[in-house]
């Protein structure tokens, strides 16, 4: 049985090491990709309608909405899931990410697009628990970016997109001063927006506190964990946050879709909380991960050596 991954570009399933697309495509020229990136539970994709809601609204918002529809969204998820799930172990899981370019376009910027066809490209992976599994009992550090998220009066930042220039900077900005780091990233305003692929919570006063939606990606995860602490009765407040409320903060973590949540030891050199996971995060890893029915701090710590 084929040990490469395959991946899916425009109706063909493509083995990973043959995989290419045009150097014209809009999506390498410009930026103008869109995309989701999810995981499976249980060899089962985790949420694919908010997903497939929130890579509609950001189609729709760059104008290309008509070039990709909720039919193809879920037939390409089910091609790559069945095309690559041989790989993982029973009780592991995959990670994938689906991206839409408006398609190839003129070589000379003069010239106008001719061909209207999207170029629409899906792909898994293994999940990256190495890269995270330790922190779930370490807590990550955090370093805060010199490099701010671009304002909504550019574009509008709830739209997830590749152009993310700001965030590759931030990144190794975070890795030049503690290599162990993540960025946190501010707005052009001073508030604190999120981090370079994951949204942020503080805990604060028996209260979730997370920065309003008006100038971040607002993440799935994120979400996620906002209905959680809503059934455990844990108060949430979205609000214009600054690094007084994080530098205070009883507890922090960050959401995203491949570690769900990962707690966080350390801003700017102060420490923050004193266990890991801290108490709110402990509640809510508990609550994920009786709805998906593993461990998943379990699996991760589990597989974390295996490269698969």
């Amino acid at each position: 049985m084929n040990k490469e991954r395959l991946v899916y570009i425009n109706g063909e399933m493509i083995p990973e090491s043959k995989a290419k697309v045009s150097i014209f495509d809009i999506g390498f020229l410009y930026g103008v990709t869109l995309y989701e990136s999810l995981r499976t539970f249980k060899h089962k994709w985790f949420l694919p309608e908010e997903h497939w809601i929130r890579l509609r609204r950001s189609l729709g918002y760059a104008g290309i909405g008509c070039l990709f529809t909720r039919q193809d969204y879920y037939k390409v998820l089910d091609q790559i899931l069945k095309a690559n799930i041989h790989l993982t172990d029973k009780d592991d899981d995959i990670w994938a990410n689906i991206q839409v370019t408006p398609g190839k376009t003129f070589p000379m910027p003069l010239l106008g697009q001719t061909d209207k066809t999207p170029t629409v490209i899906a792909y898994t992976c293994a999940m990256p628990h190495r890269e995270y599994a330790r922190y779930y009992t370490e807590g990550k550090h955090v370093v805060t970016s010199l490099f701010r998220t671009p304002p909504p009066q550019c574009y509008e930042q709830r739209m997830k997109n590749r152009s993310r220039f700001p965030h590759f900077l931030s990144k190794r900005d975070a890795n030049r001063i503690d290599k162990d780091a993540f960025a946190l990233m501010l707005d052009t305003d001073g508030f604190i927006a999120e981090g370079t692929g994951a949204n942020i919570f503080f805990v604060m006063d028996d209260k979730l506190y997370t920065p309003k939606p008006r100038n971040i990606l607002v993440g799935i995860s994120r979400q996620y964990v906002i209905q959680l602490a809503n059934k455990l009765g844990m108060k949430v407040v979205e609000d214009d946050l600054t690094l007084y409320e994080a530098y205070n903060a009883e507890e922090a973590f960050w959401t995203t879709s491949s570690y769900c949540i990962l707690p966080i030891s350390m801003i700017d050199g102060r420490k923050i909380g004193t266990s890991y996971p801290g108490p709110a995060a402990k509640r809510l890893f508990s609550a994920w991960s009786r709805v998906v029915g593993l461990d998943i701090v379990g699996q991760a710590r589990k597989f974390c050596d295996k490269h698969n």
